[in-house]
């Protein structure tokens, strides 16, 4: 199959090489390696002109807000163009955007339009939308969702979303959750990565990789470590990442006095994760209770990295992962269950060593890149998606 992927992706605070990218790249990758021909459409970022193995059209955008995502829209279809031109695709496949413009696209060339939709596409806890523009995200999602070809989601509870709100066809709708790079990420020696980041090694690390986004719950991780701290005053906390909740992370850090016993990495190449991950004797995932669907990328790569993981069990995750899946699951919000779950787990090591090898082995039967990648292959080339549209015309 030929395939052209569009990913409009942008994050104020990493504009040079946002990380929600990763994983059009990995799917890009993992389709070459089963011989398909794919050329990737991205923002012009650092990362979009470092990749290889796959066709890449890099998108150049003007950096003014407003006019940001329109450039994107209008360069990317006519990029697009230029490439069909050489090799009309069979699939157009894009991640969740607000311009509809891949589905036009996708209608004016004769291919089928598969969108990804990753979170809920007018989330219910985001500030900035206002009443006008939260109708009008709606109106586009409904728009352009019920008449893609194929809809992919990443959870369950967005299939119903999509199903119930935008009124897509169920038949349409796939899950096809995350997954792992479970070649880059795999077990490491803790003891080698440490060595090799500049960390002590007479410590115990509670680690988190990811966004520094309010939804993440890294203040009620920073309330728990006080609480864990009074128990083992020799753990540590590792954070790696950065975002817009920094800031008042770190001053709530200095008011619980917590400065001294956390290493801020700060953001990371998407390469050196794993050896971050290795050096690590636990990981979280303390996600708020408000955070919404969500299929989180970071505990599918903690449990490629052989670790054992404390999540929030908010209805996404816990529908996903749990004991046989080496993830202890706790109450949203709550610091006093989420300390006491670390403690217990750091008393533990034998149970650390089972969940480890659990996990381990439930990513690498069910959430590898490869095992997924088939799976949608597979899906798409269905005789019904290969011989018509459910919606012909655009309009």
């Amino acid at each position: 199959m030929r395939w052209f992927l569009f990913c409009y992706w942008y994050e104020p605070d990493a504009p040079s090489d946002p990380v929600g990218l990763v994983r059009l790249w990995t799917l890009a990758r993992h389709l070459v390696e089963r011989g398909d021909r794919v050329t990737v459409l991205p923002p012009r970022y650092r990362s979009s002109l470092l990749q290889r193995g796959f066709s890449t059209a890099p998108i150049p955008l003007i950096p003014w807000p407003v006019l940001r995502p329109i450039s994107y829209a209008v360069l990317s279809c006519v990029v697009a163009l230029v490439q069909a031109f050489r090799s009309k695709p069979e699939v157009v496949y894009y991640r969740w955007m607000d311009s509809p413009h891949p589905l036009l696209f996708a209608r004016l060339v004769g291919a089928q339009c598969v969108c990804e939709v990753n979170g809920e596409p007018v989330p219910d806890w985001s500030e900035a939308d206002r009443t006008l523009k939260r109708r009008l995200k709606h109106w586009l999602a409904s728009f352009a969702l019920s008449r893609c070809d194929r809809v992919v989601v990443l959870t369950e509870g967005l299939r119903d979303l999509v199903v119930r709100r935008y009124q897509v066809a169920p038949e349409r709708v796939a899950v096809l959750p995350s997954g792992t790079d479970t070649e880059l990420f795999s077990p490491q020696d803790s003891a080698a990565c440490r060595r090799r980041i500049g960390l002590g090694l007479d410590h115990d690390y509670i680690g988190f990789v990811g966004s520094f986004y309010r939804y993440q719950g890294l203040q009620c991780l920073l309330e728990a470590m006080a609480i864990i701290r009074r128990s083992v005053p020799s753990v540590h906390l590792l954070l790696v990442g950065d975002g817009e909740a920094a800031p008042e992370l770190k001053q709530q850090a200095d008011r619980l006095v917590l400065n001294s016993c956390i290493t801020w990495a700060g953001r990371i190449a998407y390469q050196e994760v794993p050896t971050w991950i290795g050096a690590m004797t636990l990981c979280v995932a303390p996600f708020r209770g408000d955070r919404g669907e969500t299929s989180p990328v970071k505990i599918f790569d903690y449990l490629g990295c052989g670790k054992p993981v404390i999540a929030s069990a908010i209805p996404s995750v816990s529908a996903t992962f749990g004991q046989e899946a080496g993830v202890a699951l706790v109450p949203p919000d709550d610091p006093e269950a989420l300390a006491q779950a670390v403690l217990a787990l750091l008393n533990d090591p034998d149970r650390q060593a089972r969940m480890a090898a659990i996990g381990r082995h439930f990513v690498e039967q069910r959430f590898s890149w490869a095992h997924l990648t088939n799976r949608l292959r597979e899906w798409l080339a269905t005789e019904q998606a290969l011989t018509h549209h459910a919606h012909p015309r655009v309009l």
